[in-house]
């Protein structure tokens, strides 16, 4: 389902990001190991509020390639609803993005970033870019990304809005479970089985 979870500069977890990258620039940390950890701690704890779980690491296959994007966000359906690569502060972002994409890295809703900078790519195409040392900008990114849906899913939210009122007109509980966890679910299962 759609949340309406705007994220603004004041938000607990954009400053706990920027606390952290003071901390490694204080320590003069700057490879992708250490500042990785700041982006994916943002990313998980602001996937938490839209019902979606970020998984480090989870390898995936590309025709005959395994890659392993540095993070796949999942809803509550097991859905994969975006991923996130992070760069090294040193890198050519530009290049790197190139040589994920030739391996074949997913560009549904993709988030390439450096700690300076993010690439947002959205339905196989880049979006928008990020000035990732503006918290707004920052905001902006992570926004544009929690709100994206496949194409092939928006033709649904007019189905499950008539739905709802009918089973909120009707008091609709599905072996103790609401609705909308009963509809989303049987309509993963058509769409994983389609």
């Amino acid at each position: 389902m759609a949340h309406s979870n705007q994220l603004k500069p004041n938000h607990k977890a954009i400053q706990h990001y920027y606390e952290t990258l003071q901390t490694f620039s204080d320590q003069k940390v700057t490879h992708e190991g250490a500042t990785e950890t700041a982006f994916s701690r943002l990313l998980a704890d602001t996937a938490h509020a839209h019902g979606w779980t970020l998984i480090p690491k989870l390898p995936m296959r590309v025709g005959a390639k395994h890659i392993a994007p540095d993070g796949t966000v999942k809803d509550e359906f097991n859905l994969k609803r975006g991923f996130w690569e992070a760069k090294d502060t040193d890198d050519d972002l530009d290049k790197e993005i190139r040589k994920k994409i030739d391996k074949g890295y997913p560009l549904g809703n993709m988030i390439f970033e450096d700690t300076r900078e993010a690439v947002l790519y959205q339905n196989g195409l880049e979006a928008n870019r990020y000035d990732l040392t503006d918290p707004q900008e920052l905001c902006g990114l992570l926004n544009e990304f929690f709100a994206f849906v496949e194409p092939e899913h928006k033709d649904l939210n007019p189905v499950l809005a008539e739905f709802e009122w009918q089973a909120v007109k009707s008091g609709l509980v599905v072996g103790g479970h609401s609705w909308d966890t009963v509809v989303m679910h049987s309509c993963t299962i058509g769409w994983r089985n389609g």
